[in-house]
């Protein structure tokens, strides 16, 4: 690995994840894949008063095309974007159901065929799911590693950043280290005011010492 890649790794993961979520106990690609998707643009807090309940009542993608549509944005509606959010769960039900007889595939390049699955959800259900090790990139992992690791902060386009994605491939990933790390980033990394006398990787992170020096 890069230079402090594998230290910082190595730290930050062996935290473990510092919160629970209901999706987090969850190894079925379905459920995963729900959570993913109705995790864009929300406060988790939120998505977990919602979620289980959804999972219920839709256990299979094709529980969610035996029902109106309006059944659907029902039960999104406190999550917002509830329209948009049932449109692309039905256009991605409909699609599992006649690629894979209403099974989610379990692998980074057929999960990526899903209408509406981006890399990062196709890489956070086979890491979480699957138990494959793909790259993955988001705002949290960004954040980290571009601070401790490059010694920076990530730009806004960071999906286009080459060093990161270099070091995003660097990294053995699995269902834990995915959550340490967001966890991480949302309790101690943070985007404004991050804790840095108080961070654990302080004296190996590149930002921190950067700005000490």
């Amino acid at each position: 690995m890069i230079g402090g890649l594998s230290e910082v790794v190595g730290v930050v993961g062996g935290l473990g994840p510092r919160r629970w979520w209901p999706w987090r106990s969850r190894v079925d690609p379905w459920a995963v894949l729900i959570a993913e998707f109705l995790l864009i643009q929300t406060d988790a807090f939120k998505v977990s008063l919602t979620y289980e309940g959804f999972l219920r009542r839709f256990p299979t993608p094709c529980s969610i095309l035996e029902v109106g549509q309006g059944e659907v944005e029902a039960m999104l509606k406190p999550l917002g974007l509830y329209r948009q959010r049932a449109e692309r769960l039905r256009r991605a039900a409909e699609y599992i159901r006649d690629n894979y007889d209403c099974r989610v595939p379990c692998s980074y390049s057929e999960l990526r065929g899903i209408p509406g699955v981006g890399d990062y959800i196709a890489a956070a259900v086979a890491i979480v799911a699957c138990g494959e090790s793909k790259p993955i990139l988001d705002t949290n992992i960004a954040r980290v590693l571009s601070r401790a690791v490059l010694g920076r902060n990530p730009s806004r386009r960071y999906m286009s950043d080459k060093e990161l994605w270099m070091l995003v491939r660097q990294v053995k990933w699995n269902k834990e280290l995915l959550y340490s790390i967001i966890d991480f980033a949302s309790e101690v990394c943070t985007a404004r005011n991050p804790k840095c006398t108080q961070c654990p990787i302080k004296n190996i992170c590149k930002y921190h010492t950067g700005k000490v020096m």
